[in-house]
């Protein structure tokens, strides 16, 4: 959470600015009720949200950690993503705590924690989502060609990365979150940024736009170009296709894709638009009570990506609908394991024909090409030496580790 934010919580929550901007109206009873209202929504959505999104994400990381046949490439960064929002999921009771309170009852080191675990989701979510993203580009653009790059070893080093990167460019959160004495009680202590005073550049604003470029502005750039060239490589395979259930997966990739980077676009971009807008703002200036309602809806918005994430990443796997449901059964492990093979056709070095039998028997014996889903029903690529890559939900299987490290398409 930047600096930003962090002030006008305090104006919510544990200063006197709000209070004081209210009492030289003549309504003030009309206020308070919004006031109190306000608090009501936050506190119901916030809670929702904590409910909510916990159960959703310990889910899929019950599900990718249990079950042998859910551990790909693919799967391995939604596990991360699901972790990263868990983490600050189980910080939320803080903030819940305060709102209804209005004023920060624990300790200067929670106060840390609770930063720390929003500032370290945020971007680590967003890097994993990149990571995701480039990933379903050499799944769908490059599906041969990145076989050897796209494994769980290599996957779990780029997890590793994105957190330490992130723990890196939110060091500052870490170095300067702290409690302070509240200004309307100073019994009461403020959970806020202290920045250091300096006289040529503001640091909140400074840190501003350093987050909204790599936290956002960059990342999702990055996505917003992967994406683009998977769908202009689906829609230039579309045409080739002929059957009606492979025009029917053409439409569901494509509208998989969009919806994943409209989703968290929707959710993120009026958050940095506010905050970008602040920054325009001459210093000290106080907040209105429509900034202030508008603040605490785009937050609630960005919070609820946490809870939005399983949706999105996982419910739309047919694999996952399986796995969630025969947990909440209670099947053990193998029968879920079986029934999730069950759906594969397996083709073991289905590939030895081809006339440069050489390299590809070299590749064969690493790999097992196995379909998760209907035959031919993708149609990302037409090969005639390697029929299985034809179809939808291609995982290949390290020998080696004895595990998947990708489907070629989630639908």
């Amino acid at each position: 959470m930047d600096a930003n934010s962090s002030e006008i919580l305090q104006n919510i929550y544990c200063d006197d600015n709000f209070t004081d901007e209210f009492e030289n109206g003549t309504n003030q009873p009309y206020e308070a009720i919004n006031k109190a209202a306000m608090t009501v929504f936050l506190v119901s959505s916030y809670t929702l949200i904590c409910v909510g999104g916990l159960v959703g994400n310990v889910l899929v990381i019950y599900v990718v950690t249990r079950f042998a046949k859910m551990k790909t490439v693919t799967n391995l960064y939604i596990l991360n993503l699901a972790i990263s929002d868990v983490l600050f999921l189980i910080s939320m009771p803080f903030l819940i705590t305060t709102t209804i309170l209005e004023h920060w009852i624990f300790e200067t080191a929670m106060c840390k924690i609770f930063f720390v675990l929003y500032a370290i989701n945020f971007v680590t979510s967003v890097f994993t989502l990149t990571a995701l993203s480039g990933d379903r580009y050499l799944a769908v653009c490059h599906p041969i060609r990145s076989g050897q790059y796209r494994t769980t070893n290599k996957a779990f080093f780029i997890c590793l990365c994105i957190w330490t990167v992130s723990f890196v460019v939110m060091l500052p959160i870490i170095l300067y979150s702290n409690t302070v004495p509240n200004r309307k009680n100073h019994d009461w202590k403020t959970c806020t940024i202290k920045w250091p005073k300096n006289q040529l550049i503001s640091p909140d604003k400074a840190f501003t736009w350093y987050t909204f470029l790599l936290g956002f502005a960059i990342p999702v750039s990055m996505i917003s170009v992967f994406y683009l060239s998977v769908v202009l490589r689906l829609k230039t395979v579309g045409p080739a296709v002929k059957s009606k259930e492979k025009k029917r997966s053409h439409r569901k990739v494509t509208k998989m894709v969009l919806t994943v980077i409209s989703v968290y676009v929707i959710c993120w971009l009026p958050h940095w638009v506010f905050q970008v807008n602040l920054t325009f703002q001459p210093k000290g200036t106080i907040p209105t009570k429509w900034q202030i309602y508008v603040f605490n809806a785009f937050t609630v918005l960005t919070f609820a990506n946490s809870m939005l994430n399983p949706l999105l990443y996982a419910f739309l796997s047919d694999n996952f609908r399986k796995s969630f449901a025969k947990a909440f059964k209670c099947a053990t492990s193998a029968e879920i394991n079986k029934s999730l093979i069950n759906e594969n056709s397996v083709f073991t070095k289905a590939s030895g024909k081809r006339k440069n039998g050489r390299n590809n028997n070299r590749k064969s014996e690493r790999y097992e090409l196995t379909t998760m889903t209907v035959a031919e029903k993708s149609g990302i690529m037409k090969s005639e030496s390697v029929p299985s890559l034809h179809e939808e939900g291609t995982r290949l299987m390290d020998k080696k580790t004895n595990m998947y490290v990708d489907k070629e398409s989630q639908t």
